[in-house]
């Protein structure tokens, strides 16, 4: 195989998993994005960002279950201040 042909096969990987279940899609870049040596920070921000206002509620909840930490407070302990939850209430 050629190295084209092996992101071909990454990118077909991906795609299934996300439409499988895009929560847990998300929820593992996340995770993925704050193990990292300091902080994929890129990710993060376009993961919140794009889900923000469709379903950030239900990937909170998907992390919360697979690592038993809020995903505001691994977010909070991996980055500065300009990615402080705040909720509106």
């Amino acid at each position: 195989m050629d190295e084209g042909s092996d992101d071909f096969h990454k990118a077909v990987r991906i795609a299934i998993s996300c439409i499988n279940d895009h929560n847990k899609y998300y929820e593992k870049v996340l995770r993925n994005a704050m193990e990292t040596v300091g902080t994929d920070e890129d990710a993060l921000m376009r993961v919140i960002v794009t889900r923000a206002e469709k379903d950030l509620e239900n990937i909170r909840k998907v992390y919360y279950k697979r690592n038993s930490v809020h995903l505001e407070h691994s977010m909070a302990k991996k980055t500065s201040g300009d990615y402080t939850y705040f909720d509106g209430k």
